[in-house]
C-alpha cells in the first residue's frame, strides 16, 4: 500500500516538465478559492510554499508530514520549467525578485509591511485532499500560460493606509 506522499508524487509525475510548489490550507473553501482567484502570498514564494520533486516521493511524504498542522488540503502550483526560466531570466535582467515578474496584479504592502503578490490561477494545477487521497485538478491550469505575455502594468508597490 502506498502512502499519501507516494500517491501525490505519482500524480505529479504526469506533469514532468514542471516545477512544483506545495502549500497547505485547513479549509476546503480556501483551496477552492485559490483555484479560482490565484495564490496570494507574502514576500517570497519560498516562504509560503515548499518546492518538491515528484521523482522523490519521500520528499513529498516529508512535506505532507511536516505541514499537516497547516491543513489537510495541499494546493499544488505547477509552473512549466521553460516558463519559470523565462521569469527568472527577466527577474535577473531587470534586477527584481522573481515574484515581481510572476505576479498578476500590482504588488502591495500588507499589514506586516511585507509585499503581497498574486500568482495566477493558471499556474495552480489543483489540490490534494490528504484525508481522502483525492486530487482535484484545477480547470483553469494552463501549461502554456506565461505571465510576461499578459499586458498589465506593474508599478511601485503602494503602502497600506494606516488609520
Amino acid at each position: 500500500m502506498r502512502n499519501k506522499g507516494e500517491t501525490l508524487a505519482e500524480i505529479l509525475r504526469d506533469y514532468k516538465d514542471c516545477f512544483f510548489f506545495l502549500h497547505n490550507t485547513k479549509e476546503l473553501t480556501v483551496a477552492e478559492k485559490i483555484m479560482e482567484e490565484g495564490f496570494v502570498f507574502e514576500t517570497q514564494l519560498s516562504r509560503s510554499t515548499d518546492r518538491v520533486n515528484p521523482n522523490e516521493p519521500v520528499e513529498i511524504s516529508y512535506f505532507l508530514l511536516q505541514r499537516k498542522d497547516y491543513g489537510a488540503y495541499t494546493v499544488v502550483l505547477a509552473i512549466p520549467k521553460a516558463t519559470y526560466e523565462i521569469y527568472a531570466s527577466i527577474s535577473n535582467q531587470i534586477n527584481v525578485g522573481i515574484e515581481e515578474v510572476m505576479t498578476i496584479s500590482e504588488p502591495y504592502y500588507g499589514d506586516n509591511d511585507e509585499l503581497i503578490y498574486t500568482l495566477s490561477n493558471k499556474h495552480l494545477l489543483g489540490f490534494y485532499d490528504i484525508k481522502n487521497s483525492e486530487f482535484f485538478r484545477n480547470i483553469n491550469w494552463d501549461p502554456r500560460f506565461n505571465n510576461c505575455e499578459v499586458a498589465h502594468s506593474k508599478k511601485t508597490p503602494s503602502r497600506p493606509h494606516k488609520r
